[in-house]
């Protein structure tokens, strides 16, 4: 099982960005409650993605309002095969930064929105878990509707 990433510590770590989103919590009633390796590109989530729920967040439609989307999914490889948490870190951001342009329709640094990974933990990595999940939002409000080419 992956662990989210919380927002904050990601941003200190990667990006340098000492910026925490602020966003309203959302209740979802009919959302389904998904583990994060059921992850897959284009699933809209709830505010527990961001609010570091450990593992869970719940599958909304992308119709409503959420906090951010699944924008996309790689393996990841390290020499050796040894577990390197900041190593991950570092490459979990490389290619969710790479991957944004092709999502987003915009270059990252030219972009209002953010993005974070969620990577392998110690204990999921040991069990064969290479994938990190990227994840696109706007820190600024709710979304409603896809990011996908959002331009912006």
């Amino acid at each position: 099982m992956r662990k989210v990433v919380a927002l904050a510590a990601i941003a200190l770590l990667l990006t340098g960005c000492a910026k925490t989103p602020t966003h309203k919590p959302i209740s979802v009633k009919d959302g389904i409650t998904v583990d994060a390796s059921g992850l897959t590109v284009g699933m809209c989530l709830s505010e527990e993605a961001a609010t570091g729920a450990v593992g869970i967040t719940q599958k909304v439609d992308c119709a409503k309002p959420h906090f951010g989307e699944v924008m996309s999914e790689g393996k990841i490889t390290l020499p050796g095969d040894k577990f390197d948490e900041k190593q991950i870190a570092g490459l979990a951001n490389e290619y969710c930064i790479k991957s944004f342009g092709t999502f987003a329709g915009l270059r990252y640094d030219k972009s209002s929105l953010q993005m974070f990974p969620l990577v392998p933990t110690e204990k999921s990595w040991s069990g064969g878990d290479r994938i990190i999940t990227c994840i696109v939002y706007d820190q600024t409000q709710l979304v409603t509707g896809t990011l996908k080419g959002a331009n912006r």
